[in-house]
């Protein structure tokens, strides 16, 4: 890990300094030639004016005259109508569009759906177009972090979407957080040596603050056990031992074993909140900003929105930063990061009337000017960059860095929109922020970053199909029974005897063979 982060320093101080220099030539020969003229731009993208619908998952509601959308009108010819699904809701709207067959002309989703419905005809295939070159900022994105390319490719040898990919050495994902201004008013240390330093620094916070459930997760069931089971080096499904470049199945390892026996031990003592499996985000915002939740994991960047998104209810000097996770047996797993390919896709639907138009909105999103575009605005009009390489907004867009702005819903740097972000615009939306600046600072002090990993990509689709639906069983099934155990219904005694053996029934071993197989075939062809 100590060497990974001075490597990481090492690249970081790199990164920065090209940001501020002349591009070298293997930059030259991967970014084509961008002009300044956005008519240029327009010209290229769509001859003439088109509408198109996007469908995508936003908590806060688009209208389609938001400046994300502005933008891509001015440097695209393409006026959007957005489709915005709430979180809550977007799966199972989701799932009825796709059954249905009437189709938006672009939609963002998940690989697997990608996969699954872009061979029955549901999504343009890209493959020609790339081949022809109409794709060449979208494919030289991909050719840039291996194995992207490998990854975005469907099961049949085809490409559908372009996947979101973060243009950076590392990316800060989820982290321990905590009220880190409480801990500091009641002298108690952000650094957890042990599983039980956390437990009792959480039985101080609970007799400190009674009406608390000091430990509190959002995202379900899944979400609470799968990053107490990470930091123990194992999980609640099958997962990646990136070590050992193998899959393994988590609830047959004793670190599963004690992760439940610990939760147990939080849920029964009132020190974790009970409604875990059906937390909403604002039930969960309330806890936060009232302080009566006070440890989590989540992503870093929640510290600032925090505060633009509860307003008034954040009490003075609140402050909700990054603590270091614990070590489990003596080794300490580092916080996951994200690099280059990540599985969220923008594909276009073969019914639109637009096809073309849109292959060349998803190139332009890869090509430097769409990247900026799509972070910051209109250059000269919503922004100016620096001649130190940062971004000053010429409009009052509210940021983490400028939390009081009144323009709150630019659609700016969202993740269901965009499809690369680079350097600078982390260092704008995420390390711009208080909060993210210190939870930043603090890990890499106490050397409390991974590194990125990739999931294999099944390429015989009938393979996929019997893992995926081994998978869905013995997860379900997992859940369930570690629920049962973390409220007290099921002793962790009967876990070899009881949930091991049905695990097994249900093919767990089977399911582990096809994915490391898929595994070999991804990574070590």
């Amino acid at each position: 890990m100590k060497r990974f982060l001075v490597l990481f320093v090492a690249v970081m101080m790199l990164f920065a300094a090209g940001c501020s220099s002349k591009p070298s030539e293997s930059a030259k020969n991967t970014e084509p030639s961008q002009t300044s003229d956005p008519n240029a731009a327009e010209q290229k993208i769509s001859e003439k004016p088109i509408e198109v619908s996007w469908f995508f998952m936003s908590n806060t509601p688009y209208t389609g005259d938001e400046e994300i959308f502005k933008t891509i009108q001015k440097y695209t010819n393409i006026k959007i109508k957005p489709i915005s699904v709430a979180r809550a809701d977007y799966t199972q709207k989701m799932n009825t569009m796709l059954a249905s067959g009437s189709l938006p002309d672009l939609i963002t989703l998940s690989s697997d759906n990608a996969d699954r419905y872009g061979p029955q005809g549901a999504f343009l295939d890209l493959t020609s177009y790339m081949e022809a070159g109409k794709l060449d900022n979208y494919k030289a994105m991909l050719e840039k972090y291996p194995p992207a390319m490998d990854l975005t490719r469907s099961p049949n040898g085809k490409y559908y979407g372009a996947p979101r990919m973060y243009d950076v050495p590392y990316r800060a994902d989820e982290v321990m957080l905590g009220r880190t201004d409480i801990f500091a008013k009641n002298n108690l240390s952000t650094k957890f040596e042990t599983f039980d330093d956390l437990y009792n620094t959480l039985v101080q916070l609970k007799k400190l603050y009674p009406d608390s459930y000091p430990y509190f997760v959002r995202w379900g069931t899944s979400h609470l056990i799968g990053n107490q089971a990470y930091y123990r080096g194992t999980s609640y499904t099958i997962y990646l031992d990136d070590t050992k470049q193998k899959y393994l199945f988590g609830p047959e390892s004793q670190a599963y074993k004690d992760t439940l026996v610990y939760l147990n031990k939080l849920y029964s003592e009132g020190l974790l909140n009970p409604n875990f499996a059906t937390i909403t985000d604002d039930e969960w915002n309330e806890l936060l900003a009232t302080g009566k939740g006070l440890v989590t994991f989540d992503y870093p960047q929640v510290g600032d929105e925090i505060v633009q998104q509860m307003g008034s209810k954040i009490p003075q000097g609140f402050e909700f930063t990054a603590m270091l996770q614990p070590a489990y047996n003596n080794k300490r797993v580092g916080t996951g990061v994200l690099s280059g390919y990540l599985g969220s896709y923008k594909v276009i639907s073969n019914q639109s009337k637009y096809k073309d138009e849109l292959v060349n909105f998803l190139n332009w999103m890869y090509s430097p000017q769409g990247i900026d575009a799509m972070q910051f605005g209109i250059e000269g009009e919503s922004y100016q960059k620096n001649s130190d390489g940062t971004v000053k907004f010429l409009k009052d867009f509210q940021t983490p860095a400028t939390p009081n702005g009144t323009i709150k819903n630019a659609g700016l740097n969202d993740q269901s929109l965009f499809s690369v972000v680079n350097q600078t615009a982390i260092n704008t939306f995420e390390l711009n922020g208080a909060a993210m600046k210190k939870s930043v600072a603090f890990l890499e002090e106490n050397q409390g970053f991974g590194k990125p990993t990739f999931d294999a990509k099944f390429s015989d689709t009938n393979a996929k199909k019997e893992y995926t639906d081994l998978k869905t069983a013995i997860d379900t099934y997992v859940e369930e029974a570690s629920v049962n155990v973390i409220i007290g219904k099921k002793s962790i005694d009967t876990w070899d005897s009881e949930v091991i053996p049905q695990v097994k029934k249900l093919g767990s071993d089977r399911a582990l063979e096809l994915i490391n197989k898929a595994y070999d075939e991804t990574f070590k062809k």
